[in-house]
């Protein structure tokens, strides 16, 4: 399982140049794991103050899929939602570091324009202080559905982001969400009930 990994120097290196460094890696998932049926998420922050503010981004939890030139019910292939976030902040004294591993819970239907077909949903994990984002990297998870369901709930890879034990650490924003067209962005903030 390929990892995401930030050393000190390179998050330093980029917050004292003021260098917003983007980049987009489209790396598809290997093996997700199945959620418990009841969809819970927990994220668990260790004993320090010093672990960065984990979060969905709320303007990219929903995601809703058409077929082309599609904007009708009939049309829909899916909704897809971020329902929470599983992983941990935990922290290495001996090497005064610490690793926050992340894993976000899709949950999706199964639409109509959709009819059973695997469904791919491309989702982010950006690492920003202020409005600054210093990285970011698109995965995809490959939902199915078996026989006749109408959802489906899986757990994207695990991303794991290594920071310094240190208070400089506790201002870094990692926000995980969709990865969604102009027109998805659209839709989904005229949209805001839209759920599985």
């Amino acid at each position: 399982m390929k990892e995401m990994r930030r050393s000190h120097a390179l998050i330093a290196l980029l917050a004292a140049t003021g260098l917003a460094g983007c980049s987009h890696h489209n790396q598809p998932d290997a093996g997700p794991a199945v959620l418990p049926a009841n969809l819970q998420a927990d994220f668990t922050p260790d004993q320090t103050a010093n672990c960065p503010q984990v979060a969905v981004l709320q303007q990219a939890q929903t995601l809703t899929l058409f077929a082309p030139n599609r904007t009708d019910v009939g049309g829909q292939i899916s909704t897809a939602q971020i329902t929470g976030l599983n992983g941990a902040c935990v922290v290495n004294t001996k090497t005064n570091t610490m690793t926050v591993s992340l894993s976000p819970a899709l949950l999706a239907d199964n639409g109509p324009a959709n009819q059973g077909a695997p469904l791919t949903l491309p989702w982010f994990v950006s690492i920003s202080r202020g409005d600054q984002i210093i990285d970011k990297h698109v995965y995809a998870t490959t939902l199915t559905f078996d026989g006749n369901v109408t959802q489906t709930a899986m757990a994207g890879r695990t991303v794991k982001v290594d920071l310094p034990d240190s208070p400089d650490s506790a201002g870094i924003d990692i926000l995980v969400g969709f990865q969604e067209t102009p027109d998805q962005l659209a839709y989904a903030a005229a949209h805001p009930n839209a759920a599985p």
